[in-house]
């Protein structure tokens, strides 16, 4: 890229409608869809290679990834880890791990509160992470319950959840007089936040990047217990 300004891609395919942001070295940012039928696994290095020529760079341009880590679709974290991975250790460039509650965040209300974002919802509980208004996660996200999310909602500005929202969960929200508002799952969102990252230092290690599962998936839990 010019100026020594080089070329920063971000991931975002924890659900079946994400996509990729390439801000290139002139500061523009293009993004690309990864919705299709069978999700994100045919899509991602396409859609990225296609970023990458309209820019006119290469992927050795890079300077930083950052990928969303969920929690979200198996198949779509593990696809986009996998490849964020890949090429931090080909090009040598840093990679963030990006909390997907703070990408869901970003489109929220203007607040100078707390927002609470749920994620991955099962058998009653759901994935809570609270994040403050510089986007930054506040405190333990961790698997909640009815009691533990109406004490929660007693100071916050929003309430985010992804359609796995337990109906149980929904209930408590409604009686603490709050609407559950759909998330946007946006890539430039990931971007600006990996930068942010970035700029204050932070960097992952590729070798040791992983999606966050709420719970691992049954099949990889069984195949640790063999």
């Amino acid at each position: 890229g010019a100026n020594g300004v080089r070329e920063q891609l971000a991931i975002e395919s924890t659900q079946r409608c994400g996509g990729v942001a390439l801000r290139d070295a002139r500061g523009k940012v293009r993004t690309a869809s990864l919705e299709s039928a069978s999700g994100v696994d045919d899509r991602l290095m396409p859609a990225i290679s296609e970023l990458f020529d309209e820019a006119g760079a290469k992927p050795r341009d890079l300077s930083l990834i950052g990928v969303s880590i969920g929690p979200g679709g198996f198949t779509g974290l593990r696809v986009a880890v996998s490849t964020a991975r890949s090429l931090a250790m080909t090009t040598g460039c840093h990679v963030v791990a990006v909390p997907t509650a703070a990408v869901v965040a970003a489109h929220g209300p203007d607040t100078n509160e707390d927002v609470l974002v749920l994620l991955s919802g099962k058998r009653g509980s759901a994935w809570l992470s609270r994040v403050g208004p510089n986007g930054q996660i506040v405190g333990e996200p961790g698997l909640v319950t009815g009691d533990t999310l109406a004490a929660e909602l007693l100071d916050c500005g929003a309430v985010f959840g992804d359609a796995y929202v337990p109906e149980a969960l929904q209930e408590v929200i409604r009686k603490a007089g709050h609407r559950l508002m759909d998330p946007v799952w946006s890539p430039t969102a990931c971007l600006e936040w990996a930068e942010q990252a970035a700029l204050a230092g932070q960097a992952d290690d590729p070798q040791t990047l992983e999606p966050l599962y709420p719970r691992p998936p049954e099949a990889v839990r069984v195949y640790r217990d063999r």
